[in-house]
């Protein structure tokens, strides 16, 4: 072998890892790095998700999609992530490292547009434009901004809506999301979120070797989601919500003939549209407290005291009681809010004037076991049903757990009550029995407006009493407005029928704040409205006023509230 076939022969061994690796390049690998070539000169941007519309019974719109512009950027195309901080940190209000930290996220695709800052005003728009040439990779692009026009009123019901964490990502990926995107966080937005998500679309652009946008090569259209219509007055519900005004507590309004909710309100609450500021607060705007507040029912309990006492038969209508302002039993003294009695009472006085020494000796006669079947007959101690996220069962505790008949007799004890339970409590008094689901969804429709699912009245069981026993109630409950504790709900023109309640016990001892509530239907004759209000603090007479500015309010909507029910608040009483 002469020396020329080792040239040749070590020149044909030289080449072969060379020539490999162009086959594998242009067959085997040829794809992959198509992909990553035409990744650096065609951007894909995504746009926002379209949301379905929510609306109220009447077609009122809650909640709806508007256009806005949010600061995007493509990771590949960013080349000075401390320079775009600095210069966007003063215009967004935001600290240079926040900035810093959020363009220099690790990404699985550094070809994916990521969100910045949602929602640029005018001001912003105009300084991203002008500085474009200094901001390489960052991108304005339109999106779309979640609108609530009630605002706070309707924070309880609708909820808001949160980026996609990077802990839910792996599992969303599977249904189209991306991160940046956005999902129900509570409420309805949270419970039809899936329903309410529509079909992205996007557009395609070619970008220079600096990221800058040359032209766009192709567009896909979005498409929203369902339309989902709610059982809500927004009328009465920004009623609801202005009366409960800055106190903390909740409101919830029913219809009493089909467990529909009519209004639902909590507070303290927060702003839809930017909820961020409000995660460190410490009163709590993100707990509903219509479903997820457990209060002591206090006198409102007493609905059931009778109902149990008088269908086991051990109380009569006319028995008397005689009261003198507290009852000693071993070494414990039972106090009557009354400090100096009622004297002797029959039920419908006792009923009338709340009062505790009646009704302790009631429930002492009636039972510890039997006071609690007739409250888990009444369909509290679990949840409602209704169709919002984190509802809270309440606590109707075991026979021996409870803090014994006395206690339970005026609703004090182990007994926990959500507002909802106790307006669908009064509300299952004034049809007659019937314990419906309470329903806050009253049809879904499909984008083009076809009505796709209808949801109606669902009786969930039947809470029987007798007639005797229900007229002797509703009486009681009529005199409660006309003549007794809460004389403060009387509204001109409308029949009301209600129940006071205030708990904290240690009230006269500790000076410790007392819970008030009311819970009420009305008219009396055809009830249209069942309701609870419930404070976190204060007085039943403050929440008999603000029970009788709605009604005023929401009867007869020309005739100017008075201000007359806001005179008679007494902190000091347990009605």
């Amino acid at each position: 072998m002469d020396r020329f076939d080792v040239l040749r022969r070590f020149i044909f061994i030289a080449l072969l890892p060379l020539v490999g690796g162009l086959v594998y390049l242009q067959v085997f690998a040829h794809s992959r790095f198509r992909k990553l070539s035409e990744g650096n000169s065609i951007r894909t941007i995504y746009l926002d998700i379209p949301r379905g519309k929510i609306l109220d019974r009447n077609g009122v719109v809650l909640a709806e999609d508007k256009l806005g512009f949010n600061l995007t950027y493509i990771p590949f195309d960013l080349k000075n992530p401390a320079e775009c901080a600095d210069i966007l940190a003063p215009i967004l209000n935001m600290g240079r490292s926040e900035i810093q930290k959020r363009i220099t996220e690790k990404t699985a695709n550094p070809f994916e547009p990521r969100v910045i800052f949602r929602t640029l005003s005018e001001e912003q728009l105009h300084f991203v434009e002008e500085n474009s040439i200094r901001l390489t990779g960052i991108y304005i692009q339109a999106g779309l901004v979640r609108n609530y026009p009630f605002g706070k009123d309707t924070t309880a019901i609708l909820g808001y809506l949160g980026e996609v964490s990077r802990e839910e990502l792996p599992t969303l990926k599977k249904e189209g999301l991306r991160s940046g995107d956005l999902i129900g966080r509570s409420g309805i937005e949270k419970m039809f979120d899936s329903l309410l998500r529509g079909e992205r679309g996007g557009t395609q652009v070619e970008v220079d070797a600096r990221g800058h946008q040359l032209r766009v090569l192709g567009q896909k259209e979005s498409r929203p989601g369902h339309t989902v219509i709610l059982t809500i007055d927004s009328r009465l519900q920004r009623i609801a919500s202005g009366k409960l005004g800055d106190r903390a507590g909740s409101i919830v309004v029913l219809s009493p003939n089909t467990g529909e909710v009519l209004a639902l309100t909590s507070k303290p609450t927060f702003d839809p549209d930017n909820p961020a500021p409000s995660l460190s607060r410490s009163d709590k705007p993100f707990l509903n407290r219509a479903l997820a507040g457990l209060y002591a029912p206090g006198s409102v309990f007493k609905i059931i005291t009778s109902i149990a006492a008088l269908e086991s038969g051990s109380i009569t209508p006319d028995d008397e009681y005689e009261c003198l302002g507290s009852l000693t039993l071993g070494d414990r003294e039972f106090h009557c809010w009354k400090e100096d009695g009622h004297g002797w009472v029959s039920f419908k006085n006792a009923f009338a004037q709340s009062c505790n020494i009646y009704f302790g000796q009631a429930g002492m006669k009636t039972g510890e076991s039997n006071l609690l079947a007739y409250a888990r007959r009444a369909g509290l101690g679990v949840v409602t049903g209704l169709d919002l996220p984190g509802e809270k069962a309440g606590l109707i505790p075991r026979p021996g757990d409870s803090g014994g008949a006395l206690n339970l007799s005026i609703g004090q004890g182990a007994l926990l009550l959500t507002p909802v339970q106790m307006a669908n409590l009064i509300a299952t008094v004034a049809n007659g029995g019937n314990i419906f689901r309470p329903e806050i969804v009253r049809e879904l429709r499909d984008r083009d407006g076809n009505k796709i699912e209808e949801f109606g009245p669902a009786i969930q069981s039947y809470f029987f009493v007798s007639e005797t026993t229900l007229n002797t109630l509703k009486e009681g409950l009529l005199a409660v407005v006309n003549s007794g504790t809460g004389r403060a709900a009387q509204a001109p023109g409308i029949s009301v029928a209600g129940k006071t309640g205030t708990s904290q016990t240690a009230h006269r001892e500790l000076e410790l704040t007392t819970r008030g509530s009311f819970v009420c239907y009305a008219p009396t004759d055809n009830p249209q409205v069942a309701m609870a209000v419930v404070l976190d603090s204060g007085a039943s007479s403050e929440a008999t006023a603000i029970t009788s500015q709605i009604l005023r309010e929401y009867f007869f909507p020309s005739q100017e509230a008075g201000t007359s029910d806001t005179q008679e608040i007494n902190n000091g009483t347990y009605m």
